[in-house]
C-alpha cells in the first residue's frame, strides 16, 4: 500500500503520456489476475464447523446495480456538455440514475434484513463506533480526494508541467498520507488509544485545505510541498486509524465486512466530492477566464475548491469523531491467550 502511493502518481502520469489514459484502468487487469492467483495457490483456508448457508446473491446484484447506477450518475454530473458547462443535478442523464440508485438501496436494505448471510449486516449500524467510523471515512474522502484530482490538474494548467511531472510534484501529499498512516499505527499501539489521532487528524486536514486557499499563479513549489504534507499528514490517520477502531469494535466474524465497508464509504464520499468539486471547478473557469485567463482562471478555481470541500469534510469528521465513543484495544493472539 505504502509503495503504491508513491509510485501511483508518477505511473500514472507516465502511462497517460506514453501510453494512454484508459491503461490506467487497464493495467488494473493483468495485476488482478497475479492477485487471483495467489489467492488461489496460497492463501490459507481453515473450514468451520458450521451449517452451510447460500451466498447472499440477490443482495449482491441489488447491491452492485445500484451502487454502479449512483457512480454513473455522478460521473455524468461531472462531465461537460457540448456548451463547455457541467449537466445539472436535474438533468436526465444525471437524475434518473440516481434516483433509481435510491430506490435500489432501499430495496437492498429490505434484502439484507431477510438475508441469512446477508453481504452488509445492518445491525452492525447499531454500533457507534462503526457507523461514526464509516461516516467520517465518507467525509474526510472531501478532502482527501479534492487535493489528488485537482492539485496535478492546477500544475499542468497554470505551471505547464506534463502529467508524469505533476505526479511527482504531489508527492508531498502521498507521502505525508504515508508518514500519518504510520505514525497513527505506531501511536496507537504505544497509547493503546485511537480517538485522540483520530480527533487530530482532521485539524490538520482543514489547516491544509484552508492554506490552499492562497494558492495563485505564482505560488512557489515548496510552499505548495507544506500545505500538501498537512494535508496528507491529516488524511494518514484516517487509513490505519479507522481500521483498527471499526476492528476494535465489531465482533471477529464481522471484520473482513466491517473493515471493507470504511474502504467503500470512502471511495463513495470521494465519488460524490468529486461531482461537487467538477461542477464549482467548471463553474468558476467559465466565470473568471473572460476577465483573467484561463491561467489565473485554474489558479484561483484550484483555490476554491480544495479549501470549501476539504474543510467542510474535515469539520463533519472533527463531529463525529469527537462524539465516537472509544473502547479499550481487544488483545489478540498469544497475549490474549496467556491472559486468560
Amino acid at each position: 500500500m505504502g509503495l503504491s502511493y508513491v509510485a501511483g502518481p508518477y505511473l500514472g502520469g507516465l502511462l497517460t503520456e506514453q501510453a494512454n489514459w484508459r491503461w490506467v484502468f487497464l493495467v488494473n487487469l493483468p495485476i488482478g489476475a497475479v492477485v487471483l492467483a495467489v489467492i488461489a495457490l496460497r492463501l490459507p483456508h481453515a473450514r468451520r464447523e458450521r451449517l452451510p448457508a447460500r451466498p447472499d446473491y440477490l443482495g449482491i446484484a441489488v447491491f452492485a446495480a445500484a451502487i454502479g447506477l449512483l457512480l454513473y450518475g455522478l460521473t455524468e454530473k461531472g462531465r461537460t456538455t457540448s456548451a463547455g458547462a457541467t449537466h445539472a443535478w436535474t438533468s436526465g442523464t444525471v437524475a434518473a440514475p440516481i434516483a433509481v440508485s435510491l430506490v435500489l438501496l432501499a430495496v437492498f436494505v429490505l434484502v439484507e434484513r431477510r438475508a441469512a448471510e446477508p453481504i452488509v449486516p445492518l445491525g452492525l449500524f447499531r454500533n457507534r463506533t462503526y457507523t461514526a467510523a464509516n461516516v467520517g471515512s465518507f467525509f474526510t474522502a472531501f478532502g482527501m480526494y479534492a487535493a489528488i484530482i485537482f492539485l496535478p490538474r492546477y500544475f499542468q494548467s497554470v505551471h505547464g508541467d506534463s502529467a508524469s511531472t505533476s505526479g511527482l510534484k504531489v508527492y508531498p501529499l502521498m507521502l505525508g498520507m504515508l508518514a500519518g498512516s504510520f505514525l497513527t499505527g505506531a501511536l496507537i499501539s504505544r497509547t493503546r488509544r485511537y480517538k485522540p489521532w483520530l480527533v487530530a487528524a482532521p485539524v490538520l486536514l482543514a489547516a491544509g485545505s484552508l492554506l490552499c486557499a492562497g494558492i495563485g499563479v505564482h505560488t512557489g513549489v515548496w510552499v505548495l510541498a507544506g500545505w500538501m504534507t498537512l494535508i496528507g499528514l491529516g488524511v494518514g490517520p484516517m487509513l490505519s486509524g479507522l481500521t483498527i477502531a471499526v476492528q476494535n469494535s465489531v465482533e471477529p466474524e464481522h471484520i473482513g465486512t466491517a473493515t471493507s465497508k470504511v474502504t467503500f464509504f470512502r471511495q463513495v464520499g470521494g465519488s460524490v466530492a468529486l461531482a461537487i468539486a467538477g461542477t464549482a471547478y467548471v463553474s468558476h473557469v467559465r466565470a473568471a477566464a473572460p476577465a483573467h485567463g484561463l491561467v489565473a482562471a485554474s489558479a484561483s478555481a484550484t483555490a476554491t475548491v480544495i479549501p470549501w470541500l476539504g474543510a467542510a469534510g474535515a469539520a463533519i469528521a472533527l463531529v463525529v469523531f469527537a462524539l465516537m465513543p472509544e473502547s479499550p484495544l481487544r488483545l489478540r493472539g498469544p497475549a490474549a491467550t496467556a491472559a486468560e
